[in-house]
């Protein structure tokens, strides 16, 4: 498979060669023929070139041929990018994208727009398979091609994750790994099967395209997904009102929720923040939360835009089976 690597937002190849360079040789390793966006080394202060430069190195990758168009990292400009990108050349080509975080942006718009491709929550370049631990990285890589070529697919869960950051460019010290588990809240006990349109992604992006032609939402039953990188308490608490005020949880039926840490209160917890919000705005809603769609490692990788459906007495998703009647 041809990987384009685009850089929508912060400069990473400049910024860590030695991590980027190990997640090259990584995917090279398994078969795949990597191509590197021109702006790849690129560094122009807090971006890796304009909006318009960030937008065509996407088209080009497109137009000379990646199936895979692969984001380097997230950061926080990406939403910039989006009146510049070729949609009818990308619909045509029907590629795969690939990213999360701040490419929350991006995937909203190709699903928008680009009803031929295949858009996907899950890894990216350097924060997942630059890692030095193999397992993480091993875990990533196996549930992002599991996902593109099995369909239907069970989200895999890993056994662990990891909390700490060390190991980023240069490797510091072995990582404890965490026994992993995912837990549910507000579930109707005789409701086995929850189904719909899965759309979302990391919160506060979801904010910086609110109210432009860029948004996707489903119109039908859906499953929100909502992830966000390590934020203070108040941070939090404004981003999710901000998607009540929004109507984003309008015809959701159920919410997966990545693991996100608070950064600054540490008998607090996101979930916790999350449902307080939601319940002050008289919204109920089950939750399936701590799922491995996140910042933390290592990551699980899910399409969005398809019928998604979960099990709440096994805490299993899956993405693209349908279970016929819902109980």
């Amino acid at each position: 498979m041809k990987i384009g690597i685009f850089t929508a937002s912060t400069p990473i190849g400049s910024i860590s060669p030695k991590r980027g360079e190990r997640a090259i040789n990584f995917l090279k390793a398994k078969g795949h023929e990597v191509i590197l966006g021109e702006l790849f080394y690129k560094n122009e202060n807090y971006v890796a070139g304009n909006a318009k430069q960030r937008a065509n190195e996407i088209n080009n990758l497109v137009f000379n041929g990646a199936e895979l168009l692969l984001s380097a990292i997230g950061g926080s400009n990406t939403s910039s990018i989006l009146p510049f990108l070729d949609y009818e050349l990308i619909n045509k080509k029907g590629v795969i994208f690939c990213g999360f975080s701040d490419s929350t942006s991006l995937l909203s718009a190709i699903l928008k727009k680009c009803p031929n491709c295949r858009v996907i929550y899950g890894p990216a370049l350097f924060p997942n398979f630059g890692e030095f631990e193999e397992a993480s990285r091993e875990f990533s890589y196996n549930a992002l091609m599991n996902l593109i070529t099995k369909k239907p697919t069970q989200l895999p869960v890993p056994d662990f994750y990891y909390t700490s950051f060390q190991n980023w460019e240069n490797f510091e010290s072995q990582r404890s790994e965490i026994q992993n588990r995912w837990s549910t809240l507000n579930f109707d006990s005789k409701k086995e099967l929850y189904q719909g349109t899965l759309f979302g992604g990391n919160g506060n992006t979801m904010m910086s395209i609110v109210g432009s032609d860029y948004v996707f939402k489903p119109n039908e039953k859906a499953i929100l997904l909502i992830e966000d990188d390590e934020k203070t308490a108040a941070e939090l608490e404004r981003i999710y009102n901000s998607l009540i005020l929004n109507k984003k949880f309008e015809n959701v039926e159920c919410i997966i929720f990545g693991k996100t840490n608070v950064k600054d209160f540490k008998n607090l917890t996101a979930i916790d923040i999350l449902n307080n919000c939601l319940l002050a705005s008289d919204i109920k809603l089950p939750i399936l939360y701590d799922v491995d769609l996140s910042h933390i490692k290592p990551m699980s990788a899910i399409e969005l835009g398809k019928k998604t459906t979960i099990e709440i007495k096994t805490k299993k998703i899956w993405a693209n089976k349908s279970f016929g009647r819902i109980c």
